[in-house]
């Protein structure tokens, strides 16, 4: 049996060892079974796919389009981006018709998420359209949910449409009414109900995945410095308009608005979701206070803790595990900055990483994908990316650490060359939370496996002197009155 496993992330796992890992691999296999289950539905619907896209790019009965080879379509953690080759005009086109995984998202114990989070997705395409055209993205050109209902851009229709349609905006405009977007719904009968967005498709022309040139290149001073300058631009460009509440943009199917009304969906919500553990932050919930939204985001991941089979190896990492999730709670307060609790808050990328940076050969960027996990978050919860210095966060220890402070500061000062005289607090904050290790603890709020390591190496000892504090830690039954007691005797006066 011993040389029995299976694929896992590209590894072979063997069977003897897949209980030393954290991964539920049972579900993982039924994942995976599910992903080419969905993607067999798609194939065999692939005539009403082609239709359907005939539709929202209103092409001719002449023109071609047809939904390409199974081998050219491209699988993602959530997504499986479905080639669509289209010729008109003597024209050849790529597009990508991008379609949520039903699995991944949670729709069969909640049904409704994969249109939320399409139509999070989707408003988030258009306020970025509206308010930072500084950012590279894809051409949206329609979108449809599970209901059948389809959305095309407004720039296709009939020259009156397109008049009264700009009316109605500036209308919205003037009395601070919700952003208008520039799409409405579909004259066309719905031909097949998978949710999906129509999407450009980035040719190699215009850049390729950061990921493909990382490990050749990371290590080059000047291809980084413009990389960091460029990601340092698009923080600042989605930071510029503060918003007054926590949470995801919406777009709202009935009179085709978008609102910051969802809730913050952030990939680990998502990732806990469709792991099994029970709803926790709603659909409809948003905060205007830091507070709230912390408290609710721990719960979460207590709620992880609870219902994952894998979340603990034995009873002593259920101990440590308890006392670091009881101690990560009663620390928090330590790191809320209080003239910043009721807000404003700034949108931020969640999951920025080196496959949805779209980089031309000098690592300038030209694209940005995977928009769904942009949400308005607390200030505090901003941070230089960790991936900058090509590690893990759970190995921001010793040399690493060293190396990603410096790291750190260069990306700091770029920022501070690009940044408005009105975004100045910004980057203080950002310094500010590096001293004080607020860094750690925004950081553990994000985490989906690696919040303990965080809490051990960083959070911790900025409350305990020497390492007893971990041995406590692994001590059952008195380990949670032993910790408490000595915090209570140790735990700083000033904030």
């Amino acid at each position: 049996m011993s040389g029995l496993g299976l694929q896992h992330h590209g590894e072979w796992l063997k069977l003897s060892s897949a209980a030393d890992i954290e991964t539920n691999l049972v579900l993982y296999l039924q994942h995976e079974r599910a992903a080419a289950d969905f993607q067999n539905h798609l194939w065999n619907q692939r005539t009403q796919l082609a239709l359907l896209v005939r539709n929202a790019l209103h092409l001719r009965p002449e023109d071609y389009c047809e939904i390409c080879s199974r081998q050219s379509w491209i699988q993602g953690g959530f997504n499986v981006c479905v080639m669509v080759a289209v010729k008109s005009s003597g024209r050849s086109t790529t597009y990508v018709l991008r379609c949520p995984f039903p699995h991944r998202v949670a729709e069969s114990q909640y049904p409704g998420t994969m249109d939320e989070k399409l139509r999070c997705e989707v408003a988030t395409y258009i306020w970025i359209e509206e308010h930072c055209r500084d950012i590279p993205i894809p051409k949206l050109h329609a979108f449809g949910f599970t209901d059948g209902r389809q959305f095309t851009q407004h720039d296709q229709a009939s020259l009156l449409a397109r008049f009264c349609r700009y009316i109605r905006r500036q209308v919205h405009r003037l009395f601070g009414l919700s952003l208008l977007s520039n799409y409405h719904p579909s004259s066309c009968p719905p031909t097949s109900k998978v949710g999906h967005m129509l999407l450009e498709y980035i040719r190699p022309d215009v850049g390729q995945m950061l990921s493909t040139t990382w490990e050749s290149f990371k290590d080059k001073p000047q291809r980084s410095r413009r990389l960091f300058k460029a990601i340092s631009r698009l923080i600042l460009s989605l930071a510029r308009a503060p918003q007054a509440r926590i949470g995801s943009w919406r777009f709202n199917p009935d009179d085709c608005t978008i609102s910051l009304t969802n809730r913050p969906l952030m990939v680990s919500t998502m990732t806990f979701e469709h792991s099994g553990t029970p709803r926790v932050i709603q659909q409809d919930q948003t905060y205007c206070c830091t507070d709230s939204f912390v408290a609710d985001t721990l719960t979460l991941y207590d709620e992880y803790m609870r219902h994952n089979p894998h979340a603990v190896a034995d009873e002593e990492d259920a101990y440590e595990r308890m006392a670091m999730r009881t101690l990560l709670r009663a620390c928090s307060h330590h790191f809320l900055m209080r003239e910043l609790r009721q807000g404003p808050f700034i949108l931020q990328f969640t999951d920025l990483h080196q496959s949805n940076i779209f980089v031309d050969s000098d690592w300038n960027i030209t694209c940005l994908v995977d928009l769904e996990w942009i949400c308005a978050l607390p200030t505090e919860m901003l941070s230089v990316p960790y991936w900058l210095t090509g590690c893990s966060i759970d190995e921001i220890v010793g040399e690493q650490y060293e190396l990603y402070d410096a790291t750190r500061q260069t990306f700091l000062s770029i920022m501070d060359e690009e940044r408005t005289a009105k975004q100045k607090e910004l980057t203080l904050i950002l310094r500010n939370l590096w001293e004080s290790k607020g860094v750690w603890f925004w950081a553990s709020l994000k985490s989906l496996n690696a919040w303990h390591f965080l809490f051990q190496d960083h959070i911790l000892p900025k409350f305990f002197a020497n390492n007893q504090a971990i041995a406590l830690l692994r001590k059952p039954q008195t380990s949670g009155k032993r910790m408490l007691k000595r915090w209570r005797s140790r735990r700083p006066s000033t904030r």
